[in-house]
């Protein structure tokens, strides 16, 4: 039976989509017959000055017991079969495999450091992680550690061959149609439009806010439904109802599935998956133009815009929600392309770049 190490930062118990993506090629894979292990590291890079130290702490936070946050995934349902290894601070705590692949910027090096026991290396590039590090260049240094690159979209692509000069492998990425899809008929629906709640800046949580705000007062009978794994940092008002870590039943049916618009307004995605369940889920998109997103959406079955056009953002949510037949179009056409993600087709990408 073959083994595959996935190394991850350590987990906070809160739903996150790069996660979620790991978490179901994970078992996509050991449904297949391989042996998973995911490992959640309890610092990133374990330091020599610090090793007892976090040797200790790791012991405290064991004794603790099973419900204490780091030591427990909620929020998605994993295969049994799957092992995992909480809090792992040594080299020696990631056991032996084919395969080992990072997650994430910062658990880079910390592959490349590990044995060769621990699998042949691969680091799985999500997003362009500026917020991990002070500066670019320490990003973009670990695309040149010599680890396979495997890239979601073709501007990440872009970034990591002109900083590392070696062309990534591209596995796009995915929804999973048996939680989004419609279960709601695109047509007849209300006013609503749906936005996530996020602490990350590059999201852009209170702009969407205030096209909305601005939004509302074209459309009096408006309604929002935001979400998202962190509580708002600021009072909402009445037309806007939050969502504390939806469910993918509630995403379907009470958010996106009654919604008319998904907006998405980041200035940085790898992907952008909440996009595409939506989209799944009957709501026409309105997103920023920026890459990652435009790997699904385009002209015919979203609405792109200038991530600055502050203006355009709320006129082209006007117009979809005054405009039925055009909003329907939208959804229906964003309905119909998002059926291609699938993660049957990922995963089996997926295990032709690890084996092939």
């Amino acid at each position: 039976m073959r083994k595959i190490n996935f190394i991850l930062p350590a987990t906070n118990d809160k739903p996150i989509g790069g996660y979620k993506i790991v978490y179901q090629y994970a078992n996509e894979l050991s449904k297949r017959g391989y042996m998973v292990t995911i490992n959640f590291l309890f610092r990133v890079i374990p330091k020599t000055n610090a090793f007892y130290l976090e040797r200790l702490k790791r012991l405290k936070w064991r004794l603790r017991g099973p419900e204490f946050p780091a030591q427990q995934v909620t929020w998605f349902k994993l295969n049994k079969n799957i092992r995992i290894n909480w809090n792992v601070v040594t080299f020696s705590d990631v056991p032996d495999a084919d395969i080992v692949i990072g997650t994430a910027a910062v658990t880079a090096e910390y592959v490349k450091k590990l044995p060769d026991r621990a699998g042949r290396k691969f680091y799985f590039i999500q997003n362009y992680e500026t917020w991990w590090f002070d500066d670019v260049e320490s990003l973009e240094a670990t695309y040149r550690l010599g680890l396979t690159n495997i890239v979601i979209s073709k501007d990440l692509a872009q970034k990591v061959e002109q900083a590392s000069h070696v062309s990534p492998m591209y596995l796009p990425n995915f929804y999973d149609d048996q939680e989004f899809f419609l279960e709601r008929p695109i047509r007849s629906r209300r006013n609503v439009v749906a936005l996530l709640n996020h602490i990350q800046e590059s999201k852009r949580t209170k702009f969407g806010l205030k096209v909305l705000e601005s939004v509302q007062r074209e459309v009096p009978d408006l309604e929002v439904e935001l979400f998202g794994a962190y509580q708002p940092v600021a009072s909402l008002p009445d037309y806007v109802h939050f969502t504390y870590q939806a469910t993918p039943k509630q995403l379907r049916n009470k958010i996106y599935g009654r919604s008319k618009v998904y907006l998405m307004p980041s200035v940085l995605e790898g992907w952008g998956l909440t996009g595409t369940e939506a989209m799944a889920s009957g709501a026409a998109l309105v997103a920023s133009h920026v890459g990652g997103i435009i790997e699904y959406a385009n002209e015919t079955n979203s609405v792109l815009v200038d991530p600055n056009d502050f203006n355009k953002f709320v006129n082209e949510i006007v117009n979809l929600l005054k405009n039925d037949q055009r909003q329907q179009e939208v959804a229906t056409a964003g309905y119909t392309s998002v059926q291609n993600y699938t993660l049957e087709k990922s995963t089996n990408r997926l295990i032709s770049i690890l084996f092939e």
